[in-house]
């Protein structure tokens, strides 16, 4: 099965912290979903952007999108 990765980013000061809440409301809409994923991260790119980010299976990629609209999303290679 193919692995895909959806990114939320996050801009500004307190991106950090917007994205680490982001991630809470993510594993709490996933799992009230019942909705099975890889992985739930974050990445840093620098003080002012962070991304939120989520690995799910390439099935289940149009319910997340059209959940919680990531800005993109990638075919993820382990």
């Amino acid at each position: 099965m193919q692995k895909i990765k959806l990114l939320w980013d996050f801009n500004g000061i307190d991106s950090l912290k917007t994205a680490q809440h982001f991630n809470i409301h993510l594993e709490e809409f996933l799992g009230k979903e019942d909705i099975q994923f890889h992985n739930i991260g974050l990445d840093s790119v620098s003080d002012y952007h962070n991304i939120s980010y989520l690995i799910i299976d390439k099935q289940l990629v149009d319910q997340i999108k059209h959940a919680l609209k990531p800005q993109r999303a990638f075919l993820h290679e382990d």
